[in-house]
């Protein structure tokens, strides 16, 4: 049976407090020995760095010649917690925002464009609760495409302020590349 509250627990600390603190968290499964993702102080000495990236909740690196990387439905559940909280940045963003006498968040395109991720996200939760442990690699394939789907969208809602170094758009880029890390654990690149 799988430990749904410790995959939730995964997916609220990704949403509050980062990427580094979630893949802290992370049961490690089945090893990949070429590159893993992992919090950047927990590299040994004379690792191989391919990138690190500096975010909320601390660095994360990513590295040849690991351990390993997590594997299954867990890096799913990061992930849709790291999207929460690029959508909850968007509201929080839009709503400081006017366009004349109105908050962005009461503009229709905007409605639209939360809508539709907030759909995606709720598709992905179901997924990964209606599977639990069992979830085929080519389905995870499919939650990681869906949740870079979904942040592409809501980074655009948030316009310059999403390529800021450090920002919400580096934090989607490096959710981006932890399904690549994960497709090549799976062996599917």
């Amino acid at each position: 049976m799988p430990d749904q509250a410790s995959w939730q627990e995964c997916r609220r600390v990704a949403r509050e407090q980062g990427v580094a603190p979630a893949l802290k968290l992370l049961r490690t499964g089945p090893r990949n020995t070429a590159i893993a993702a992992v919090p950047a102080g927990e590299l040994p000495a004379g690792t191989e760095i391919l990138r690190e990236a500096e975010l909320p909740g601390g660095a994360v690196a990513f590295a040849r010649g690991l351990p390993g990387a997590p594997a299954g439905p867990d890096l799913v559940w990061v992930r849709l917690g790291l999207s929460q909280a690029l959508r909850d940045e968007c509201v929080r963003y839009l709503g400081e925002r006017r366009s004349g006498e109105e908050s962005l968040l009461r503009k229709q395109m905007i409605q639209d464009c939360l809508a539709t991720a907030l759909n995606g996200q709720l598709a992905v939760e179901a997924d990964l609760l209606a599977a639990g442990e069992t979830l085929a690699p080519a389905r995870v394939r499919y939650l990681h495409h869906l949740l870079s789907d979904v942040d592409r969208k809501l980074l655009g809602l948030l316009g310059a302020k999403g390529f800021l170094a450090g920002g919400p758009g580096e934090v989607a880029d490096v959710s981006e590349l932890l399904a690549s890390v994960h497709e090549m654990a799976e062996g599917t690149t």
